[in-house]
């Protein structure tokens, strides 16, 4: 169970950093980590194509929150997972409001202008076992404040559309560290797979920035996160793994080797 925030295209990059020169390092680190399921995060409209098109073994399923149908062209979040392991159903998205079913513009998530934050989940179902999972993806408001103002939603969409409990993963990039309020308000909940019993593998610091200088074993920006509930962590890994010496994107992908109870 993962979560990758793979960077929007945008004209900032330097030439080794930009989207049509990395965008074969992201299929590879996707590939190479070897999720059965993960979220996506910042997947611009080209980005969804180019890894619809070459994740061949991945059904990946977007949620556009500039959409008032959920499925437009601007930059997403995503569920993705392995076709041969997994089925799909019960897929929702919602946005981070009073009226969660409703479109909702706002410029309280710390973006320029009006931005939407939301959330999609899904039941999976193990074709093999018949084990149902509930996955929860998002990719967290900029600012603190609406950040802990929105966070109980969360909890309150995974209790709507798991009603019969079933081992809950709730993933993405959070946009805050582990004492930000909108995460302990997460950890009320859920639990934080990081601060499990099981080993870990990678560094602490999940944002690289495309930073090479960076020392990510004692850097602090951890903001991807991989939360669950009735299952048990056996092992964490968060991989700085290069390629050709640069990184895929400017965070790291983070997963967890789980055993669902």
């Amino acid at each position: 169970m993962g979560t990758y925030n793979v960077r929007y295209i945008t004209t900032e990059e330097d030439e080794q950093n930009n989207w049509a020169n990395r965008k074969t390092r992201v299929v590879q680190s996707i590939n190479e980590n070897d999720f059965d399921v993960f979220g996506l995060q910042e997947c611009s409209p080209d980005i969804k194509s180019y890894l619809t098109a070459q994740l061949d073994s991945y059904t990946i399923r977007y949620f556009d929150p500039k959409s008032a149908s959920g499925s437009g062209d601007h930059e997403s979040i995503g569920l993705a997972y392995k076709t041969a392991k997994y089925t799909l159903s019960n897929w929702h998205y919602f946005w981070l409001s009073d009226t969660p079913s409703t479109m909702t513009l706002n410029n309280d998530t710390g973006d320029s202008g009006s931005f939407t934050r939301g959330g999609c989940c899904a039941i999976l179902t193990n074709k093999t076992t018949n084990t149902k999972i509930f996955v929860m993806v998002t990719h967290g408001c900029l600012n603190a404040s609406p950040r802990a103002t929105h966070a109980a939603q969360y909890e309150a969409m995974e209790k709507q559309y798991n009603p019969n409990h079933y081992p809950s993963f709730f993933v993405g990039d959070m946009n805050g560290q582990p004492d930000d309020p909108a995460n302990v308000t997460y950890r009320s909940y859920w639990n934080d797979s990081y601060y499990s019993s099981a080993p870990k593998t990678g560094p602490y610091c999940t944002f690289n920035a495309f930073n090479l200088e960076r020392n990510m074993y004692t850097h602090k920006n951890h903001l991807d996160y991989v939360y669950y509930r009735n299952a048990t962590p056996l092992r964490y890994v968060c991989n700085d793994r290069k390629y050709g010496g640069y990184y895929a994107s400017d965070h790291l992908p983070v997963y967890v080797d789980m055993k669902v109870d």
